[in-house]
């Protein structure tokens, strides 16, 4: 954004009149532009400080705005009207001047009337300016109300829309990791003691009752005792 931009938003929303306070000078209909406004890079360069407006000599000009007229009259060969609108200068030339320094004029009230003969232009034409200051502003900007300087923000926060359609996120996938490994590995060598243990233990236990048990032809005299002794104790309880 340049000084110039900055300065013509400060002119349309601060120093100027109401959205409604402008006209083109020329018309109705709209004239056709035949030169935009292309400022110098300085004060003293080349450039277009202004705008051309198609217009047929004798006719009528008009105030693009209200305001108080500042100079009518000829400079360097040509009539020219200035018009103040409180910080802002209107300008028209070749203009024979209908109005004079000192003068109130409403918006669309007639100034003058576009005169014939040499013109800077191709074809015949009304030079309008636009100055606030010392600093020449495009004209255009007054009756175009179309341009709309606002700032770009990114776009951080997603829409309502895109929630609602947004797909749901994946949960994360399982991976084996070290301890996980190692917890199985002793699970299982656990299992395989207890196995081994109770195998052990049975084979064991299976052993020593086949070792009680005496081989065949061979009388245990423990167990002899053992039925001899029954008897006498049911007899006594007898």
């Amino acid at each position: 954004m340049t000084l110039l931009t900055l300065l013509l938003t400060c002119v349309i929303t601060a120093g100027s009149p109401g959205v409604n306070a402008w006209r083109w000078p020329l018309g109705p209909p709209a004239p056709r532009v035949l030169r935009a406004f292309s400022p110098p890079a300085a004060p003293w360069g080349p450039g277009h400080r202004g705008v051309d407006l198609a217009a047929r000599p004798g006719e009528p000009v008009y105030a693009a705005g209200a305001g108080r007229v500042s100079y009518a009259g000829h400079l360097a060969g040509r009539g020219v009207v200035a018009v103040d609108h409180g910080p802002l200068r209107t300008t028209y030339l070749p203009v024979r001047p209908s109005v004079h320094a000192g003068r109130q004029v409403a918006m669309g009230s007639p100034i003058g009337v576009l005169e014939g003969g040499r013109s800077h232009c191709p074809v015949s034409c009304l030079h309008w300016g636009l100055r606030k200051g010392r600093v020449y502003l495009d004209p255009l900007s007054l009756v175009r109300r179309d341009v709309r300087l606002l700032p770009r923000w990114p776009h951080a926060t997603p829409s309502r829309e895109h929630e609602h359609h947004a797909p749901p996120e994946r949960p994360p996938e399982p991976s084996m990791t070290l301890r996980d490994a190692t917890t199985a590995t002793g699970g299982a060598v656990t299992g395989l003691l207890l196995a081994y243990s109770l195998s052990f233990a049975w084979r064991r236990t299976r052993t020593r009752v086949r070792a009680r048990r005496p081989p065949p032809g061979v009388i245990d005299l423990a167990h002899e005792r053992r039925l001899r002794r029954t008897p006498q104790r049911r007899q006594e309880h007898t």
